[in-house]
């Protein structure tokens, strides 16, 4: 059990390995999109997939009353969907036939995957080290976990509206180029 008076390498030493491991591949993953690129469509889904799913065990994982969290949660989850379903993906080009989508770069993926994560590790360590204010620290969480899921929901959906209706283009010259570019 953490108290008030714990360090930060004592909250960083009780921190669960994989909580790296996921904290550095999204960062990988946010970092990546700060350039524009071209990529399988199936690797869209790796972000959402996790933030949905880390989403759905945090109104899954909580204890208490279930219908009470749901209710939170799913208003939470609302608000994040319509948020992640405005707007379009702007300059977003789509060969069908190779499954291939080129997105322009934005700080946007990274500042999400940062914000979100860091909401989640805020929370959580702050539940830890606060015990007397440990239910109201794991109630906001439950409102981070449904915003995020809401959100990259919301985001499946614009991106696949998107998908549908960008303009179809043969994407291989432009993979050859980046490859030559990527191995000069």
């Amino acid at each position: 059990m953490l108290g008030m008076n714990t360090s930060a390498s004592d909250v960083l030493s009780r921190t669960p390995p994989w909580v790296f491991v996921l904290f550095i591949y999204l960062v990988w993953i946010g970092l990546l999109r700060l350039r524009p690129s071209v990529r399988d469509v199936g690797r869209t889904w790796i972000t959402p997939a996790i933030f949905i799913a880390w989403g759905l065990a945090g109104l899954f994982r909580r204890q208490g009353d279930f219908p009470y969290i749901a209710t939170h949660w799913g208003v939470a989850a609302l608000i994040g969907a319509i948020l992640g379903s405005l707007g379009g993906m702007k300059k977003m080009l789509v060969d069908r036939p190779r499954q291939l989508v080129r997105l322009r770069g934005s700080v946007m993926p990274l500042l999400r995957i940062l914000v979100i994560f860091g909401a989640h590790y805020a929370l959580q360590v702050a539940a830890a080290v606060q015990f007397d204010n440990r239910a109201t620290f794991l109630t906001w969480d439950v409102y981070v976990s449904g915003a995020s899921a809401g959100y990259y929901f919301g985001w499946s959906i614009r991106f696949l509206r998107a998908y549908r209706t960008s303009p179809q283009v043969d994407l291989a010259p432009v993979v050859a180029r980046l490859k030559r570019r990527a191995s000069a």
